[in-house]
């Protein structure tokens, strides 16, 4: 049995994966939301008198994944205690810069850029490179980059307890594309996040005029941010239950690395308990060109739709138009999410909501 937990993380992700083996619990945390919804992590870990993780996974740099771990390894009063943490640092990604450019490490290095917290991104991630250093960090990638190869079998790890983590994101493109842009990747992010979004313009409780078989079919464009594309997803399987944790993957990758795994097992489509949608249910991230390689019923959203209006119309049209039986679990009962409770579209195309069972709750998902 996998217990899969996903907290109120702002507009991004805080997954605890948890599992028993042997009477003993075994847990590992995928990012930590932003540092503003730190303290919902916080309380969740104050429970326990010893808080501990098998493994800390940090997806990639953009604040609403990275952001709360940080918060996290820098509160001493809470003492969270870990075995390893993933996460790719510029250190990872240089071997994969063209020895063309002509480029060294220490002119695309972030030393030169000043490390105040309210930086996005590439500083963040040199403090929690700086956070990590000294301690345990990709260690069962022998400190080396977590990657999916372009040949060979796909990395698979096996944690203690019995999770199995195959690793589908980054490839060594993705990795090159977002060295090349390290110091200045997020800072982007950063000036778009203090503009209001110019597209927020469609009312969210015009439910009449929702037309999901037209939103479904509208022609599909692929997310290309470098930030996006280094993220680590992940296939994590026990026994016989397994979830897609897509993080905020590029969908090209993800198709390319499901059909690599369904060679190697002989089938036609990948069966799953649960998948995490990769970037908050963004359009431009969940694909057909994915989604027709797995099946699974449990289509699991992470944000509050403050950023984006996530997730997308035309994502949730995807999924429900494609198959009867979805259901489709948000952890925050925000504006785009709650227009989906319409009695009269569940009703035509046989999905259902789940939400948490109040605000600021955890949702919790059980898979077996």
């Amino acid at each position: 049995m996998l217990k899969l937990e996903m907290l109120p993380a702002g507009c991004g992700d805080c997954l605890i994966l948890e599992h028993v083996h042997e009477g003993r619990a075994h847990r590992i945390l995928i990012d930590g939301g932003t540092p503003a919804s730190y303290p919902a992590l916080r309380a969740r870990l104050l429970r326990e008198s010893r808080p501990h993780f098998d493994l800390i996974i940090v997806t990639h740099v953009d604040v609403d994944h990275i952001g709360g771990v940080l918060e996290l390894l820098r509160d001493r009063k809470l003492g969270v205690t870990y075995d390893d943490l993933w996460f790719n640092g510029f250190h990872h990604m240089q071997p994969f810069l063209p020895d063309a450019l002509g480029v060294s490490g220490e002119t695309l290095s972030m030393r030169a850029v000043p490390t105040s917290e309210d930086l996005l991104g590439p500083a963040q991630g040199e403090s929690l490179a700086a956070l990590a250093k000294g301690g345990r960090w990709n260690e069962a990638f022998r400190q080396g980059p977590i990657v999916a190869l372009d040949s060979g079998a796909l990395p698979r790890i096996e944690l203690p307890g019995g999770l199995v983590l195959t690793v589908l994101s980054p490839t060594p493109a993705t990795l090159q594309k977002m060295a090349l842009v390290w110091a200045r990747e997020v800072r982007a992010v950063e000036e778009a996040m203090s503009r209001p979004d110019a597209s927020r313009t469609d009312p969210v409780d015009r439910l009449g005029d929702l037309d999901v078989k037209a939103l479904a079919s509208e022609p599909e464009q692929r997310d290309d941010a470098p930030a996006n594309g280094s993220s680590i997803a992940l296939l994590a399987e026990r026994g016989p239950h397994a979830c897609l944790l897509a993080a905020d993957a590029w969908p090209h990758v993800l198709a390319a690395a499901l059909q690599r795994l369904l060679r190697e097992r002989g089938l036609r489509k990948l069966p799953l308990d649960a998948v995490k949608l990769p970037h908050h249910g963004s359009k431009r991230n969940v694909t057909r060109e994915w989604l027709d390689l797995v099946e699974c019923n449990n289509f699991l959203f992470s944000t509050d739709g403050s950023r984006f209006r996530h997730p997308d119309t035309q994502t949730v049209a995807r999924l429900i138009s494609a198959k009867r039986g979805v259901r489709l679990h948000f952890n925050t009962a925000s504006p785009p999410a709650l227009r989906w409770q319409s009695e009269s579209l569940q009703v035509r195309y046989g999905f259902t909501t789940v939400f948490p069972g109040s605000e600021g709750e955890p949702l919790v998902l059980t898979l077996g």
